[in-house]
């Protein structure tokens, strides 16, 4: 019974999502509150909390803090991310968590490629890259001059595909 609710309800929390990152490109904290809260109670419950998940738990979130700080992300879906996260053991996290950045990632390199070509992308990636090490801000090259289009169905989509493949492997 318990492993049937830490199923059912993320596949809530990311249909709601899903619909309201669609028509209104907003991730509501109604939403992910909630399912933090019942991830916290499911993870007490089922006895899945140790040091690593804890340890786990805390590193995606410094790197969601990070990417939410430099404006890969917004808020909404650092907390469907965060929420989610909740549900899965901490290798199904990160795996999670990888997916979705790579993921993420490639789908806005190509859109950048479509627009500026592959070299000017190229070196755009390779220049936001040494800014952001040496001095630690983005620069947003790599974006600069790409029209903003959006992702089919916000962000919440591409975390929901992510996650399905997850669940499926894990």
């Amino acid at each position: 019974m318990v492993n049937d609710l830490a199923l059912l309800i993320p596949l809530i929390m990311l249909s709601i999502c899903v619909l309201t990152d669609w028509r209104k490109r907003k991730i509501y904290n109604w939403v992910t509150m909630p399912g933090f809260i019942i991830g916290i109670i499911y993870i007490i419950y089922a006895k899945t909390y140790s040091v690593s998940y804890g340890f786990s738990f805390l590193f995606l979130f410094l790197i969601l803090l990070f990417v939410y700080s430099h404006g890969a992300m917004r808020g909404g879906d650092v907390k469907l991310l965060l929420a989610l996260s909740l549900f899965l053991t901490p290798w199904a996290f990160f795996f999670n968590s990888a997916l979705f950045m790579f993921s993420a990632f490639f789908y806005f390199f190509f859109q950048t490629v479509r627009v500026k070509g592959l070299s000017r992308t190229i070196h755009d990636v390779k220049t936001d890259s040494l800014v952001l090490i040496a001095i630690g801000e983005n620069n947003n090259s790599f974006a600069n001059g790409v029209k903003s289009r959006f992702f089919p169905g916000g962000g919440a989509a591409l975390i929901a595909l992510c996650y399905i493949v997850t669940t499926i492997l894990f």
